[in-house]
């Protein structure tokens, strides 16, 4: 099996995925092949997003494209979509998946819409296909599903039945090697026994000839009864039995604290709140506790971040308190991935010691992945955001570009009419530019555009959109603003260009042409803008360096 390249599973199913070296959690991306209504199965992470999309676009076309389905809203799922989402034509498409998890990925302000599968009676119809979704809450968070081809027969199971393997391996060899696989998983990720029997029970109920899970390994029919057997009798979210400690109260008042926080770790998204009341429940049993820090490696960009919580307060640190207490190193696959601190009020007794190392033991494993998780979608919203930026500016200026401007721009209008506040606009056009590049060269001329980019910037209001509509054309969206005020203001810019020098060019001499127009409620986008690239025209036949206001 060439797993460099798409593995086919079934009929015009294949597994896309990429596996990363010396990780048992690997990741499975799956694509269905449907002609334009093809579906993509959780896109993964920017760590295997290059090969999974050299083997998607191997199979089929982007636009093709049609429904995404996001099982759950971790980085190692969605993680590469924003950057998928900005290479995709044009054309209808929708991301599937539930309602809780929306909540979150919209934050993301992603362009696609959503399509969400509780709304839509658990079912979706792409072309001769029909999926439906299995509802199986808390496994691993409130919001999880699994998805059943009805066509094929295979379940695309989500978290359920992952397995965490030291050996990579697309199909799962035997069930009793892979229970072994999937027992940690499924004790670190389901909360209880009885919301994994109430899952299985979910899946059971569709009969699956195949299921095809997001982590560790594919199960072939034969094995799929015998291995959610071995699933039900799995003690999950139980975290008591130490190999030292036989105080039955001090083992229950610990279990109490871990549960609480492996509960956390697999309904919560947000890692502030699972610290918070990590530091909150350890203070419970051990109340000489002042302070909490941990500090993490990025598995992106190998920066380091720490984070402090003392009375209840959280912050992102610089660096870590010198004078803590205890030490415990987080690990994982063999690897410190980062530290946690504590800093006591007081020492703590030989037993009160043991306790804290029952703790940090147990926790250790869950709070490594939950950190890594948690700095990953840090930076990857870092980058999302730069590569946003770098989207809607213009490289040369920094000035917004067109595509930006026409979705600013309808909405400025839409709010103009709504609400019935003005809204002006100014079409501005540098005089004889094309004599400035031929006289001085392009490289002055591209001086005067960045020039003339700052000047507007601290000239105009935060408030005031500026845009590079195209080569030396700019146009200014004046929120809340009259045509006799936007005027005003263009005339004074105007003066302050013809007295600036640009680009300390002797004899360069700049003036502009400005056309400005007041938004008119029965005119569409188009019509404002012509409106005002008419005044423009104007002014430059009038014998240009001029405002033209009125036709």
């Amino acid at each position: 099996m060439d797993l460099t390249k798409p593995v086919e599973i079934a009929e015009n199913i294949y597994w896309v995925g990429y596996v990363i070296p010396d990780d048992p959690f690997q990741c499975h991306v799956y694509l269905i092949k449907n002609g334009d209504e093809s579906v993509l199965i959780d896109p993964g992470s920017m760590i295997t997003f290059p090969v999974v999309l050299e083997k998607i676009t191997s199979l089929v076309k982007l636009r093709e494209i049609k429904y995404i389905i996001m099982h759950h809203q971790d980085p190692d799922i969605v993680g590469c979509y924003s950057t998928l989402e900005s290479i995709m034509p044009k054309g209808e498409r929708y991301i599937v998946t539930h309602w809780r998890t929306e909540m979150l990925l919209k934050h993301y302000q992603w362009k696609t819409p959503f399509y969400l599968i509780d709304a839509h009676d658990w079912k979706l119809k792409a072309g001769d296909r029909e999926f439906e979704f299995v509802f199986t809450p808390y496994a691993h968070f409130p919001g999880a599903f699994c998805t059943y081809d009805k066509k094929s027969g295979i379940l695309f199971s989500s978290d359920l039945f992952g397995g965490l393997t030291d050996e990579f391996s697309l199909f799962a060899k035997d069930v009793e090697s892979y229970f072994e696989a999937a027992k940690p998983f499924h004790k670190h990720y389901m909360p209880s026994k009885e919301v994994l029997n109430h899952a299985l029970l979910q899946v059971q109920s569709k009969h699956p000839k195949m299921i095809a899970p997001q982590h560790g390994s594919i199960i072939k029919e034969c094995m799929i009864e015998p291995l959610i057997e071995k699933l039900r009798q799995l003690e999950c979210g139980l975290y008591l039995l130490d190999e030292y400690e036989s105080d039955l109260k001090v083992l229950n008042a610990i279990d109490e604290v871990l549960k609480k926080f492996f509960q956390d770790t697999v309904s919560l998204s947000s890692f502030e709140i699972i610290l918070r009341n990590l530091y909150k429940n350890i203070k419970t049993v051990l109340p000489k506790i002042k302070k909490i820090e941990f500090c993490g490696l990025s598995p992106l960009s190998d920066k380091i971040y720490c984070f402090s919580f003392e009375d209840d307060k959280f912050a992102e640190i610089d660096e870590i308190d010198d004078t803590y207490t205890y030490k415990h190193d987080l690990i994982q696959n063999d690897k410190k991935v980062g530290a946690i601190y504590l800093i006591l009020d007081d020492t703590l007794t030989k037993h009160q010691k043991h306790l804290l190392r029952i703790l940090l033991d147990k926790i250790s494993v869950p709070i490594a992945i939950a950190l890594q998780k948690e700095l990953m979608l840090k930076e990857l919203e870092m980058q999302n955001k730069n590569l946003y930026e770098k989207a809607i500016t213009d490289s040369l200026t920094g000035l917004y570009n067109r595509e930006y401007m026409m979705e600013y721009l309808f909405k400025k209008m839409e709010e103009s009419k709504r609400y019935n506040v003005p809204l002006s606009i100014a079409m501005i056009d540098i005089d004889f530019f094309k004599k400035i590049n031929d006289t001085y060269g392009h490289l002055i001329g591209d001086c005067v555009l960045k020039e003339l980019a700052n000047l507007l910037k601290s000239s105009f209001r935060g408030s005031d959109v500026i845009v590079r509509y195209g080569g030396e054309e700019i146009l200014v969206i004046m929120p809340f603003t009259t045509l006799e005020e936007a005027c005003e203001k263009l005339e004074t810019f105007r003066q302050k260009v013809e007295e600036y020098k640009f680009c300390r060019q002797e004899g360069l001499k700049v003036t502009i042409s400005v056309g400005v127009e007041e938004y008119n409620k029965k005119d569409d986008l188009k019509d404002f803008i012509a409106k005002a690239d008419s005044k423009l025209y104007k002014a430059k036949q009038s014998g240009r360096n001029q405002v033209v206001c009125k036709e």
